[in-house]
């Protein structure tokens, strides 16, 4: 197998970073060549894929976690500049594959999770319905107490308060099946996004 070094940068304040795997671990370095993490596939504890947000799209993004707590994070897209992020489509999924059929040997003791974290789940919950809270406060005051049509914006901030609410209601990753991306990269499909 063809060693595939996936560049990436998650965000304005993180380094660009190659992720790749080597021999029996996973390893990224800084654009320098320093390297950063090296995570023997004996000390990998979890494997997680979930959607996130880049600018105003959203891409798949992988987090390996050993059993110290310690992530190797790198995403299909890579930060360029505020709200700009560049699609690395190919290395990514290539990274991918790479890192699944590796870790197959060691499927029974990693656990291979799809959808985001549950801490993160009930912050965006949270988020959610303090937004509906303060919408439906807003328009009983104005519009129902006041009588300001002003109140009819409310309407606005409470539909966006219960999209929040719909799209992030706590509910755990679910597993998945390693062998689904150690296939071709054609018969990988990400994640859905509201996951």
């Amino acid at each position: 197998m063809t060693e595939t070094r996936h560049p990436d940068r998650r965000n304005l304040g993180t380094k660009p970073t190659l992720t790749w795997v080597e021999g029996d671990a996973l390893v990224q370095s800084d654009d320098a060549g320093t390297i950063l993490h090296r995570f023997s596939f004996d000390a990998i504890a979890d494997v997680r894929l979930a959607v996130e947000m880049a600018g105003q799209t959203s891409q798949v993004v992988c987090r390996v976690r050993n059993h110290d707590k310690q992530e190797i994070v790198f995403g299909s897209m890579t930060f360029k500049g505020p709200g700009v992020f560049e699609g690395r489509y190919e290395t990514f999924s290539a990274l991918l594959r790479e890192l699944h059929v590796a870790l197959l040997p060691h499927r029974d003791r990693i656990r291979f999770l799809e959808g985001q974290s549950m801490a993160f789940m009930i912050t965006m919950f949270a988020l959610g319905a303090l937004i509906l809270a303060m919408g439906i406060f807003f328009f009983i005051v104005l519009f129902l107490q006041q009588e300001n049509p002003m109140g009819l914006g409310m309407i606005a901030v409470i539909a966006g308060g219960v999209w929040l609410v719909r799209l992030f209601w706590p509910r755990g990753p679910k597993a998945y099946d390693p062998e689904t991306y150690a296939r071709t990269p054609e018969a990988v499909t990400p994640p859905a996004a509201d996951q």
